[in-house]
């Protein structure tokens, strides 16, 4: 592959033939003929079908691979410090659709849950590894874990007890008060 087409795919995570195509000033079948070809010498990997990367992370791409879409769930608050659990699962909020809920790439299963629009809210863009992905903040994470019933509330209390000074409850309770009757949970289960 040559340097300048490795550099025009490297800018995102996640790229597609047709980014392929542009890539190298040809037809989207001549892309097609590439991207097999690069993927049995094992210069580019396919995440699903139509979708590539030339990265081994799977944390780096999997808020690339459907848009809109971020990453929530343990491995966020992993990603903050927040837990010395090293999931094997990240978790990625979006609004679409897809067939596919569950990917396997490299050492991880990425995995997909659809919500409603006003759901996907709480999230923002980072550098990670000199390239930008998307992340739910501290709060919302927890959130998001509790409500896909990923994480106990018991889970949430303790997390949130031992970072009382770099988590906001107030903002916890905003983001589960978009959900029926979570605020009210959280709430009791700090007061326990």
């Amino acid at each position: 592959m040559k340097e300048d087409v490795k550099l025009a795919l490297r800018r995102y995570p996640v790229f597609t033939v047709r980014d392929i195509a542009r890539a190298l000033n040809k037809k989207k079948e001549y892309a097609y003929l590439q991207a097999y070809r690069w993927k049995k010498k094992n210069i580019i990997h396919e995440i699903e079908k139509g979708k590539y990367t030339l990265e081994t992370d799977p944390f780096l791409i999997a808020s690339w691979i459907v848009w809109p879409s971020y990453i929530s769930g343990w491995a966020t608050l992993q990603y903050y410090h927040l837990t010395e659990q090293l999931p094997f699962t990240i978790q990625v909020i979006t609004t679409r659709k897809r067939n596919r809920k569950v990917i396997q790439y490299g050492n991880a299963t990425i995995e997909f849950t659809r919500v409603k629009p006003s759901f996907l809210k709480g999230y923002r863009q980072v550098l990670y590894q000199q390239k930008e992905l998307f992340i739910a903040e501290k709060e919302k994470a927890l959130v998001d874990a509790v409500a896909t019933k990923k994480m106990t509330l018991e889970e949430c209390n303790h997390i949130i007890q031992q970072n009382k000074r770099t988590i906001n409850i107030k903002k916890i309770l905003s983001y589960a008060s978009t959900i029926k009757g979570l605020a009210k949970r959280i709430k009791e289960e700090l007061h326990d």
